[in-house]
């Protein structure tokens, strides 16, 4: 009776003290704890992009991008970023890699033929503009983003073409008016036929 109670009084401490330097593992927490940590980084790159500070954003995107589940989300709104940042090299590059994901969104492909051009390369982006309107001729947005270039850039006669298909494929879209106006002013002989 005395051993077991010896045995047991020296056994209690350890009881106590080894119970709180043991950490017990759970399954999957430190994947959860990761998750976590990438949705609140995405969370303050929303919160930075909000205020327009283009460059901390892309940087808590990045951050954001190395969890598995919020990859695409982030990674897209990161090459967003750098085009807000105007940083067109590293946001044309981003835009690129998205398109090797998603090889058939048009919102990629038009974001890639507005980086091209503002990043001084207009002849091959009015190439990509020229194929986009011809795999999507019924989608004005397309025409409409390839006129504002044209005029942009100073070619104003391609600019009219695409203008009067516009016309006459969507007779109610808003921007008819502002290229009308540009065009009278840009062309010398341009006039908009009677009904």
């Amino acid at each position: 009776m005395k051993k077991t109670l010896r045995i047991l009084i020296a056994c209690l401490p350890f009881c106590f003290f080894g119970c709180a330097s043991s950490k017990l593992y759970i399954p999957g927490e430190k994947e959860i704890v990761y998750k976590n940590l990438a949705i609140e980084n995405l969370e303050i790159a929303d919160a930075y992009l909000d205020l327009k500070n283009y460059a901390k954003a892309a940087e808590f995107y990045k951050k954001a991008m190395r969890n598995k589940s919020i990859y695409m989300t982030a990674f897209y709104k990161y090459a967003r970023c750098l085009a807000l940042a105007r940083d067109w090299d590293n946001s044309l590059d981003a835009y690129n890699r998205l398109i090797e994901l998603d090889p058939e969104n048009l919102s990629l492909k038009l974001s890639i033929a507005y980086i091209t051009a503002m990043s001084g390369k207009i002849d091959e982006s009015i190439i990509m503009y020229k194929e986009l309107v011809g795999s999507h001729p019924d989608d004005e947005g397309v025409l409409e983003n390839y006129i504002s270039l044209l005029l942009n850039v100073g070619r104003a006669e391609d600019a009219e073409k695409q203008y009067f298909i516009l016309k006459e494929k969507f007779p109610d879209n808003s921007k008819i008016k502002s290229f009308e106006q540009t065009l009278k002013t840009d062309l010398d002989n341009f006039s908009v036929p009677e009904k």
